[in-house]
């Protein structure tokens, strides 16, 4: 009788004692783009008071070790960045894993990433560096795109229409030169 009033009063303290269970993984932006930070989002059920170990597989060779959730550590819902250098699609894996005194946590989630190639820099092409009439480029255009123009001759017009800069820089004039600059 006394067994069975331990073993009652163990079975009704459980639930107060349960294991968040990991059940999604979101991330953003998705498609994501290579070189660029994703902020991978990780959510359990009964987490409320919950204390548990977690692991996160990144799909790419590179796993978090076992990390304390609940307690005195972050809870869920769980917000990491992680930034992938390659395009390709990535499976991203969490589930429980024992962490120093803390059980696993319950559950096991996977999330297909997709990272696209990151987008082409903008680089000087002739169409951005092109002097306009009466004006030549002074020296070689830089890595982050800016470049000057000088006169050709005494006197050269002001062009119609500003310079279509590359990303990063912006358009200047001045009675000797002219150009695409770094961007303040």
């Amino acid at each position: 009788m006394k067994r069975l009033a331990l073993a009652t009063l163990f079975a009704a303290a459980l639930p107060a004692f349960a294991s968040p269970t990991i059940d999604k993984i979101t991330a953003t932006p998705s498609p994501g783009k290579a070189g660029e930070p994703v902020t991978i989002t990780i959510e359990a059920s009964e987490a409320e008071n919950g204390m548990c170990g977690m692991s996160l597989n990144w799909g790419e060779g590179n796993r978090l070790p076992p990390k304390k959730v609940g307690g005195n550590h972050k809870n869920f819902p769980l917000t990491l960045q992680h930034t992938y250098q390659k395009p390709g699609t990535y499976e991203i894996k969490a589930d429980g894993a024992r962490a120093e005194t803390y059980l696993p946590c319950m559950g096991k989630v996977k999330y297909m990433h997709t990272v696209d190639a990151a987008a082409p820099a903008r680089t000087a092409g002739p169409a951005a560096t092109a002097c306009p009439a009466d004006w030549a480029l002074k020296g070689k255009v830089a890595r982050d795109g800016s470049f000057s123009c000088t006169p050709k001759k005494k006197g050269a017009a002001r062009p119609e229409k500003e310079l279509a800069c590359p990303q990063g820089t912006s358009y200047f004039f001045g009675a000797k030169a002219l150009g695409c600059e770094k961007a303040q």
